[in-house]
């Protein structure tokens, strides 16, 4: 069960246990946490003052993550929506904005009753707000909208309490403790930005801005995270020595090399899996053992995890299924999208549409989600869902389903398959498709069915669906050259 509390009061709280504890840290100013307690109260005086409140939508226009972090904590206070800028004409209809904010030193006005954060907003020119009057029920309300890709790449919105920010701010209290500090390299406005944030202050961290990467010993950095590309953009093909301790990653999976090279410059590599619908959920750690080798080893957070074959029971020891996770703060679907939040939030669980196995040493091994998703019509499918179908039709071994790669071909699907030696391949492929075209749709059913004695998959035994697609090609490029 989530404790009703809000984000706002539980950093008050801490704040004032520790008041001195730095908060933001930039090349020529501290914030402490108590300090950005008080601008947050402040900021929800003048807020309130200009109509913001229960039902209220807030969105911000501003690079400086003073401000966001204060427009937070006030929309918090007041029972407001916070609405993240997503770039212009990306957010929908349904989250215009009620109140427009933003810094009038950094950003234009996005429309004409646009307010601007002045210095008056400071606490030492405003009264602070009254915590006392507090809508009753703002924790368990909607506060934070997440813009989110969800299982199949399509933009989608979903919403988060501050009960649920609260609980996986906290579940993450043994990376982001008492004066720990973070570098964050995502932008301000983004998912990756506002968890860690807001966890940094709910567990009195401290963040650090506008460090460069040689000066990250020197001011103790513990733990750096962004992406695989925001982390090589930043150290620029520099290697820091000596070693920082963490660097957190998440996105795609982390491939065996890059992890290699990124323990050049730090102790461990958190390859990190989540989602915004359930916050982080798993850790793949990285290290280097005594004799210079990579080591991987798996930390389960407080999530449970599932993977399962199609007829929906988990599958065995290393056998590759369908993941569906669940906790107590995971979210409870989509903005307007019924059809996507029924086929993702089944049951309880949420259905990420990846796939992992159970490795011999008892990790995780998630598969790339990039090399199960094929795009048809617009439609994203897992791949991996369809091999599954054709291999338990009887008298087909294996299968693998990739998109036609023939310059200008029609948007269709192909299949390689491993027939048992007995089978009736005519039946065995007329039945697999029946079933696709049941189960997925008739534009799903791969049009041309090609027999092979294998099945091309990578090193670590998921389908190479573009090592499939080559194959084609290459045999129409023989094609092409012989003669009449």
């Amino acid at each position: 069960m989530l404790t009703s509390k809000l984000v706002a009061a539980v950093h008050a709280e801490a704040a004032k246990t520790h008041p001195d504890q730095p908060a933001l840290v930039f090349p020529d100013q501290v914030l402490t946490h108590d300090q950005l307690r008080r601008l947050g109260l402040s900021f929800a005086s003048r807020m309130q003052a200009a109509g913001v409140g229960v039902g209220s939508r807030v969105q911000l226009r501003t690079p400086e993550p003073t401000l966001v972090l204060a427009v937070l904590l006030a929309t918090s206070w007041l029972g407001a929506q916070f609405v993240p800028f997503a770039g212009e004409g990306n957010t929908p209809v349904a989250l215009s904005p009620t109140h427009y904010l933003y810094d009038p030193n950094a950003k234009e006005a996005p429309s004409p009753d646009a307010i601007a954060i002045d210095p008056d907003w400071s606490p030492a020119r405003t009264d602070p707000f009254d915590v006392s009057t507090s809508p009753s029920g703002a924790a368990d309300a909607d506060w934070l909208w997440v813009h989110t890709s969800g299982t199949t790449g399509i933009p989608k919105y979903l919403a988060l309490s501050q009960s649920m920010v609260v609980a996986r701010s906290l579940a993450v209290g043994d990376e982001f403790s008492l004066g720990s500090k973070h570098v964050l390299l995502a932008h301000v406005y983004s998912r990756p930005f506002l968890a860690r944030a807001i966890a940094a202050m709910l567990n009195l961290s401290t963040l650090y801005f506008d460090l460069a990467p040689d000066a990250w010993h020197d001011a103790g950095i513990n733990m750096v995270s962004g992406s695989r590309s925001l982390l090589k953009s930043r150290l620029n093909g520099a290697v820091l020595s000596p070693k920082l301790p963490v660097v957190e990653l998440a996105g795609s999976r982390l491939p065996e090399a890059e992890a290699i090279e990124f323990l050049k410059s730090f102790e461990t590599v958190d390859d990190t899996y989540g989602a915004s619908e359930t916050s982080k959920s798993y850790s793949t750690f990285w290290t280097l053992g005594a004799d210079g080798a990579p080591v991987q080893t798996g930390r389960m957070r407080d999530s449970e995890f599932q993977i399962l074959g199609l007829d929906n029971t988990p599958v065995g020891p290393g056998e590759s299924g369908v993941v569906r996770v669940r906790n107590p703060y995971m979210a409870k679907g989509y903005l307007d999208d019924p059809e996507a939040s029924a086929n993702s939030f089944r049951d309880g669980w949420f259905y990420p549409g990846d796939v992992a196995k159970v490795t011999a040493d008892g990790r995780l091994s998630f598969a790339d989600r990039s090399d199960n998703v094929i795009n048809i019509y617009g439609a994203k499918v897992n791949g991996f869902v369809l091999d599954q179908i054709f291999r338990q039709t009887p008298g087909i071994k294996d299968a693998i389903c990739f998109r036609n790669p023939k310059p200008g071909a029609d948007e269709e699907l192909f299949a390689f398959v491993v027939y048992e030696e007995d089978a009736n391949q005519l039946q065995a492929i007329a039945s697999a498709k029946f079933a696709v075209e049941e189960r997925m749709g008739e534009e799903l059913v791969p049009r041309v069915c090609r027999p092979v004695n294998a099945i091309p998959r990578k090193a670590d035994g998921t389908p190479d669906r573009q090592a499939c697609a080559d194959l084609v090609l290459k045999v129409v490029a023989a094609k092409a050259t012989q003669p009449d």
